[in-house]
């Protein structure tokens, strides 16, 4: 018995929805009536669609991505798609960061410490 077939990945979307079309590709493909491993790969790039396809190919350079297994295929493709993280631009919004007149002391504080979180300030934290 086989599933209904699966969407098309759309590579436009945040890398939060790709991980969610992640885990629905693992429910999809534990619903096929023999799950196999090794063709876990094969079904995934089938199942993503034609551009995501493309991509994968790109990623896994120079392995095709049948051969690539299917947990590495998952990191390429959620690295690729996560934002960056850019030191430059955290710390100018953390030196930019103002409390607000009707945000309480508790809620700025912890505002304040996730913005130098993303800063990379190492040891300054710990003063």
């Amino acid at each position: 018995m086989n599933s209904t077939p699966l969407e098309s990945l759309d590579l436009n979307c945040s890398a939060r929805n790709i991980g969610d079309y992640f885990e629905r590709f693992k429910v999809w493909w534990l619903t096929r009536s023999k799950p196999d491993e090794q063709k876990k790969s094969a079904l995934f790039s089938n199942a993503a669609g034609k551009n995501a396809y493309t991509l994968i190919k790109n990623l896994a350079h120079p392995s095709p991505p049948v051969s690539v297994p299917y947990e590495d295929l998952n990191y390429l493709l959620l690295q690729h798609m996560e934002p960056t993280n850019f030191e430059a631009s955290e710390r100018a919004k953390f030196h930019s960061l103002v409390r607000n007149p009707i945000q309480g002391i508790r809620e700025f504080i912890l505002d304040f410490l996730t913005q130098a979180a993303k800063c990379d300030f190492g040891d300054l934290l710990d003063m």
